[in-house]
C-alpha cells in the first residue's frame, strides 16, 4: 500500500457522526483524513488541497452529494480524484445519477470498514487515471 500521509481522503457528511466513522476508518487504512459538513465547504477546500478520494454523501441539505460532485467536475476539471458516495440510497435512478454527476463509485451505508477499504484501494490506484466527462 502506498505511504497514506501524503494522500489525503475528504469526507463530506453533514452528520458529524458518520464523519467520525469514517476518519476512523481511513485514517486506520494509513491515510490522512479530512472532513466537511457541507459541499459548500467542500469547495472552498478544494482551492488549497487536492485529495485522491472524495467520499461524500448524497442526501446534504442545501447543496446535495450529486450537485456537490457536479461542481466539483465542472470548477475543478484537473482535479484527478475520484468521488465515492458514501450513502443508504441504493435505487437505479440514484446510481444513474450519481455517476452522471461526475461520482465513480458507491459505497451503502452503514459502512462497513472492508469494502470502504476495498475501494479507497481500488480508486487510490486509479486516481491518476480518472477522466471527468463532463
Amino acid at each position: 500500500m502506498p505511504a497514506g500521509n501524503d494522500l489525503l481522503i475528504v469526507g463530506v457528511d453533514d452528520d458529524p457522526k458518520s464523519l467520525v466513522l469514517l476518519k476512523r476508518i481511513v485514517e486506520s487504512g494509513g491515510f490522512s483524513f479530512q472532513g466537511v459538513s457541507s459541499g459548500k465547504d467542500l469547495l472552498k477546500l478544494l482551492k488549497t488541497k487536492r485529495p485522491r478520494i472524495i467520499l461524500m454523501d448524497i442526501m446534504m441539505p442545501d447543496m446535495n452529494g450529486f450537485e456537490t460532485a457536479l461542481n466539483v467536475r465542472t470548477h475543478f476539471p484537473d482535479l484527478a480524484c475520484a468521488i465515492i458516495y458514501v450513502t443508504a440510497r441504493q435505487g437505479e435512478e440514484d446510481l444513474r445519477g450519481g455517476v452522471a454527476a461526475g461520482g465513480n463509485d458507491f459505497v451503502l451505508k452503514p459502512v462497513n470498514r472492508e469494502k470502504l477499504m476495498s475501494r479507497i484501494e481500488k480508486w487510490i490506484g486509479r486516481a491518476h487515471t480518472i477522466k471527468t466527462a463532463v
